[in-house]
């Protein structure tokens, strides 16, 4: 393993602060230790070091998404605390702790070196349910979109094939014949398919 290029290190000089590594190396089975050479980016103290500090861990984390659900693992310190409702990037997607397992059970925080499985949902992107009404039919949609992105009554949406024009919105507290709001906020938009005028 590769020695890092800095460290955060109370300095006894000035406090806790970065250090710049100028040399030094990486060991250790149970642990990971470093021996070297650091510089306070502070006050300048050069000094020899010896750090230590628990290997990661690797948690198994379901993140479910729509309908599908996607097993993967992260990387924690052994005594980090993970609990329900804490973000986390898995890759390039944000999402949320829903449930954790711990010993058998569920619970609402644990240790990392304690949790057997962590549940998880996508929160980087909501699905928006829109009802379209196609003259004596109404047919179901779902609008994929950032949770703050907003949606407006009088806005015309992309559903693909189809376009419609938003009359209603209902939110969690109240139905909106006007304005805008969050997609995270949105229940259900109504809607009626607009008619594209074809020039001949």
């Amino acid at each position: 393993m590769a020695a890092p290029s800095a460290l955060v290190l109370k300095c006894e000089t000035c406090g806790e602060v970065p250090h710049r590594v100028l040399r030094g190396k990486v060991g250790g089975k149970v642990e990971i230790v470093f021996e070297g050479v650091v510089k306070c980016s502070s006050c300048g103290v050069v000094r020899s070091v010896v750090t230590r500090e628990p290997r990661p861990i690797q948690v198994p984390v379901i993140v479910s998404w729509l309908e599908s659900s996607e097993r993967t693992a992260l990387e924690f310190g052994p005594s980090e605390t993970v609990s329900v409702g804490k973000a986390l990037d898995v890759g390039e997607t944000r999402v949320e702790v829903t449930a954790i397992e711990s010993h058998g059970a569920r619970v609402p925080a644990a240790l990392a070196k304690d949790v057997s499985t962590i549940w998880a949902k996508r929160v980087d992107q909501v699905r928006v349910k829109f009802s379209v009404n196609k003259g004596n039919r109404t047919v179901a949609h779902d609008v994929l979109a950032a949770p703050d992105e907003e949606f407006a009554v009088g806005e015309i949406v992309d559903l693909g094939k189809v376009r419609a024009l938003v009359h209603h919105i209902r939110t969690r507290h109240r139905t909106m014949r006007e304005g805008a709001v969050r997609a995270d906020e949105i229940v259900r938009m109504y809607g009626r398919v607009v008619r594209e005028r074809t020039s001949r």
